[in-house]
């Protein structure tokens, strides 16, 4: 059986600067058209999920209402919640928490400064949010809509990379990026899961 899994991060929300985790800033005009033109030719879709955030939601269920597709909101497609830290500029935190900040970025696997989600209750998360995806929605086309953080470490999870820090700055996903991961799953039930980038991502 294959199941196909189209990952599209938001496009540009509101908050610009700002370390968004949890904080539900709207999605801008311009960064709904950079997810339409970043799904453009994806016309066969089955199931549409989405994080229940702004940034993600509205354009997963304009996309869905287009097509006529079922489209479901799960809470562990949401980004990491980055606490005390959660909607700040970046530039106030690392005037306020320059130290702290610059160790807790060297490695996040090690401490939570914030308050917030701990990187390893993170990896776990969505290491649950794909495997429900698996198991509910099993041999569809689906499109996911999350978040940078979230397909970065989906993508440390699918490639069994090691927990440490440097996947988080030698993977460039911008606004609208897309990534395709197709999972042929045997009589077993293993997953053979592959990435694929099916797209020029935008800038």
């Amino acid at each position: 059986m294959k199941t196909r899994v189209d990952i599209l991060r938001h496009g540009l929300p509101e908050g610009h600067g700002c370390l968004r985790g949890h904080t539900d800033f709207p999605i801008t005009p311009a960064g709904l058209e950079q997810m339409r033109s970043a799904v453009k030719g994806l016309d066969d879709i089955e199931q549409v999920i989405t994080s229940p955030l702004q940034r993600c939601c509205d354009f997963a269920n304009l996309f869905a209402q287009q097509f006529t597709l079922p489209c479901q909101q799960f809470s562990h497609w949401k980004e990491m919640d980055f606490g005390e830290w959660d909607g700040q500029s970046q530039d106030s935190l690392w005037q306020q928490h320059g130290t702290i900040l610059e160790k807790y970025w060297q490695n996040p696997w090690l401490s939570t400064p914030h308050g917030g989600e701990d990187l390893k209750a993170f990896d776990i998360r969505i290491q649950h949010a794909w495997e429900h995806l698996l198991a509910n929605f099993s041999g569809q086309n689906i499109l996911l809509v999350t978040h940078a953080g979230v397909m970065k470490q989906l993508m440390r999870i699918l490639l069994e990379m090691p927990r440490s820090t440097s996947y988080l700055h030698r993977i460039d996903l911008p606004y609208a990026a897309r990534y395709r991961v197709t999972v042929m799953t045997d009589e077993n039930g293993i997953h053979w899961p592959q990435i694929q980038w099916p797209v020029t991502q935008q800038y």
